[in-house]
């Protein structure tokens, strides 16, 4: 195996780690989801240009967080002339306020794709399609011909049964 290729594979197992900490990190910082997926790719790129520079891979997940936060504010400053905008202050202040990025957070969302995966494929659909951006339950509703109350229904029905699955998996060890 030569240099490059075990140096590329060490960034991609650090990243794949890293990655839904710096997620949930950078959507504390920015607006919307999409704006994170710009950012964390950003981030991922710049970090694979300087990952000779680091001279600790424990390091690692401090680093990325650090050029993800920088960016993040970078974006912000983009964003400055909207009247919309948090101050950088305000935001990180807001973004510290949530709490140390730990393990945990990845843990919960790895328990949440898996009893996303445990459901059936019916419900997962219409899950995931309410909870993408910018969707909402009377549109879904009206798309699948349905009368609203009974969608606002199934959905309370299946975040109980997923709010359940992710409480039982976590308990188990599970999520990760």
């Amino acid at each position: 195996m030569t240099d490059q290729k075990a140096s590329y594979e060490t960034f991609m197992r650090l990243l794949i780690e890293e990655e839904s900490a710096v997620r949930a990190y950078v959507r504390r910082l920015v607006p919307t989801w999409h704006d994170v997926e710009e950012i964390v790719q950003q981030t991922s790129l710049i970090a694979w240009k300087k990952f000779n520079e680091l001279d600790n891979h424990e390091r690692f997940g401090g680093w990325l967080m650090t050029i993800a936060r920088f960016e993040a504010l970078k974006f912000r400053r983009s964003l400055a002339r909207s009247p919309l905008v948090f101050s950088d202050k305000l935001a990180e202040q807001l973004a510290d306020a949530q709490g140390t990025i730990n393990a945990s957070d990845a843990d919960r969302k790895h328990a949440l794709e898996s009893c996303l995966q445990k459901l059936d494929e019916k419900p997962r659909k219409m899950i995931l399609a309410v909870y993408q951006p910018g969707a909402t339950i009377r549109e879904y509703a009206h798309q699948q011909s349905r009368p609203e109350q009974a969608v606002y229904k199934s959905i309370q029905r299946l975040r109980h049964k997923l709010l359940d699955c992710v409480k039982d998996t976590l308990a188990m060890g599970e999520g990760s």
